[in-house]
């Protein structure tokens, strides 16, 4: 079949689980003149007759989004309307971008920010994936101090889309320059998310403090394993007796109709190469680094994949690092990336004991 292009240019978000790009209607598989509903702008349908189809099923979480935006367009305008005294600059989204929660009448507003964010997010559409995706980073660029620990699903947003390099970059700066001591969180002249095409390859010791952030480990495994089952299905198309001559054309062809990670588009030296042993070694060496310190550190999370009824509900309050409640609040902000890739899930849950 046929397919349109992914928003990103790329084919692999084909490969994904996340419902994009398709009428939300019963049992439609419709790709093509979608309209968005006008209320949430995040569910396509291909007319109004399966729009009312689906009413009973989207009213609920459409009301929510719906009303999350207008009450997050009324905290905009509060905001951009109050006079500058001593607890806010006048129109700060202009003379205080990069200083939000510092000045204490910011903070309604990136909390009306935040809950449209949840709301996007209870319901799995590409479009609405990519929402969050952008109010998520706006809310980083407002604050980058991040109070709200909104880069803890960052990185999954990104591997939902398909866009696992950026996911990468994202990991990479926040647990590198983003960790350095004297980084200048307050200062917004200070570089920040300056990190692009860093080398997916590399050693896990490059983040030098993955394993802090319980959520950033896990989508740095998930992507380590979509990267190795995209080598190792090159290495498999490459040695069929009619793919053993196979030039670049050939293996990109391969990529598009399969490839799971965005990686390698843009690496075209290792799709040209003829063998990728070496590479699947090492990333297997890697992940066998990341799993091990995922069950030594954060012992019930593998557990909560295999298992994920009994951790889904749980919302804790406050947890103590490795508690099993912190592994419920991370296993919310990660469970998507890896229920939508179940390759890779089935991946790792070969490689753990538990």
């Amino acid at each position: 079949m046929d397919l349109p292009p992914a928003p990103n240019g790329l084919s692999n978000r084909w490969n994904l689980g996340l419902h994009w790009g398709i009428c939300s209607g019963p049992n439609c598989h419709i790709r093509n003149n979608l309209l968005k509903c006008g209320a949430c702008r995040v569910i396509l349908y291909c007319g109004t007759s399966h729009q009312k189809a689906d009413q009973a099923r989207h009213k609920s979480s459409c009301d929510i989004i719906k009303n999350a935006s207008a009450e997050l367009v009324q905290a905009e305008h509060d905001m951009r309307a109050r006079p500058g005294d001593a607890y806010m600059p006048e129109n700060p989204f202009e003379t205080a971008r990069g200083q939000f929660w510092f000045w204490k009448p910011t903070r309604p507003y990136m909390q009306k920010r935040f809950e449209l964010t949840s709301a996007l997010l209870n319901t799995r559409t590409g479009d609405a994936v990519e929402a969050a995706l952008e109010h998520s980073l706006e809310m980083l660029h407002l604050n980058p101090g991040d109070n709200q620990s909104v880069r803890s699903q960052v990185p999954g947003l990104y591997l939902r889309l398909g866009r696992d390099q950026e996911a990468y970059d994202f990991i990479k700066w926040y647990n590198t320059i983003g960790s350095a001591a004297g980084y200048e969180w307050g200062n917004p002249e200070s570089p920040f998310l300056n990190l692009h095409d860093e080398n997916v390859f590399e050693g896990v010791n490059a983040c030098n403090r993955i394993g802090i952030d319980l959520s950033h480990l896990a989508y740095l495994t998930s992507l380590k394993v979509r990267l190795l089952l995209d080598l190792q299905m090159l290495e498999k198309q490459s040695k069929k007796p009619s793919n053993r001559n196979a030039d670049y054309d050939k293996k990109m062809e391969w990529i598009r109709e399969d490839a799971i990670s965005d990686v390698l588009y843009k690496r075209r030296d290792i799709v040209e190469r003829s063998d990728w042993a070496d590479l699947i070694a090492d990333l297997n060496n890697q992940l066998k680094k990341l799993i091990k310190h995922v069950e030594e550190r954060y012992k019930h999370y593998w557990p909560a994949l295999k298992s994920p009824g009994r951790w889904a509900a749980a919302i804790p309050i406050l947890y103590a690092l490795g508690s099993p409640e912190e592994i419920s609040l991370a296993f919310r902000q990660t469970r998507y990336c890896w229920a939508e890739c179940p390759s890779a899930l089935e991946f790792v849950k070969t490689q753990t004991s538990t």
